[in-house]
């Protein structure tokens, strides 16, 4: 997959199957538009990839750092495995958003991208307050109208998928992802609290990606290929009063060495509890023990 990164070619995108939107999450809604531009270009033996804009606009407007469903190196993780030929992502700042739909048909879709048919949500919008929509790119391009994969009679949700993980819901954020919610990030050093406890941790800072809701996870962790079941704690560590800012801090049943500085993604099964303030370390010590018997039970049944 070749990414092109606020720049463009024609090499790659000319008469291609061009598919436009945020895509936040990558969810089931969204692989099926994906999979049907894939099996559209291999019927005509033409290439195919995904336009899209990165800060997604809702997450420019409202300012918040922790509003992507997933990082944008998950994003382009999950696009490769789905086989795209290009990836563009164009960021999305005062000056494009001060772009008149026109220019963007003419100075980039018609003059950068060149393709031969463009994919598009029915509310699909663009342009200088939101003026350009699908009856102006008809009258430039061959459009199809993407009918989005519905889900028990209804359609998959990217904030619906967001409110589920912030209220622990991960299990259900799953069914609408098609996948585990999942994190990817380097692994920090900590304090050695958790060692001292018996449960040693690998700590990643979650950054530029939504935040589930502070409390203890079923997990597994990835890292060099190989997968381990895990427990993951997401929160301040409020027995301990040990952190100002929050972490996930993810015990592993099968110690590894030396995880320090490693990039690692960690997949969320299920919420088990909230995070608590326990009277002694001895209460806390005792939960944890109770919450890798059932992570484990957990995580036997997937």
């Amino acid at each position: 997959m070749k990414i092109l990164r606020n720049k463009f070619n024609l090499n790659y995108t000319k008469n291609s199957i061009l598919v436009i939107g945020n895509f936040d999450g990558l969810h089931k809604g969204h692989a099926s538009i994906l999979n049907e531009a894939k099996k559209e270009a291999k019927k005509n033996k033409l290439k195919f990839g995904l336009l899209t804009f990165d800060p997604n606009p809702k997450e420019f407007f409202l300012k918040d750092k922790n509003f992507k469903i997933i990082s944008n190196q998950d994003k382009e993780n999950i696009l490769f495995k789905m086989k795209l030929d290009f990836l563009i992502i164009l960021k999305f700042n005062y000056r494009f958003r001060s772009q008149s739909a026109n220019n963007f048909i003419h100075k980039i879709l018609k003059n950068k991208v060149s393709p031969s048919k463009i994919i598009i949500g029915r509310e699909f919008k663009f342009g200088k307050n939101r003026s350009g929509d699908t009856k102006l790119l008809k009258k430039y391009f061959n459009i199809k109208i993407a009918i989005q994969k519905k889900l028990y009679g209804k359609k998959i949700s990217s904030s619906q998928i967001r409110k589920f993980i912030q209220n622990g819901k991960v299990d259900e954020a799953n069914i609408l992802l098609g996948r585990k919610w999942s994190f990817t990030g380097s692994v920090s050093s900590g304090n050695k609290i958790g060692r001292k406890l018996g449960f040693r941790t690998a700590n990643v800072f979650i950054k530029n990606c939504i935040k589930p809701l502070r409390g203890v996870y079923a997990t597994k962790l990835h890292v060099n290929n190989k997968s381990y079941n895990a427990i993951s704690n997401f929160g301040i560590a409020p027995t301990i009063k040990a952190k100002q800012n929050e972490v996930l801090e993810t015990h592993l049943f099968q110690p590894i060495k030396n995880l320090y500085k490693k990039k690692v993604k960690i997949e969320f099964f299920k919420f088990l509890r909230k995070e608590k303030k326990f009277r002694t370390k001895k209460h806390l010590t005792d939960q944890i023990k109770k919450d890798i018997t059932i992570a484990k039970r957990v995580l036997n049944n997937v």
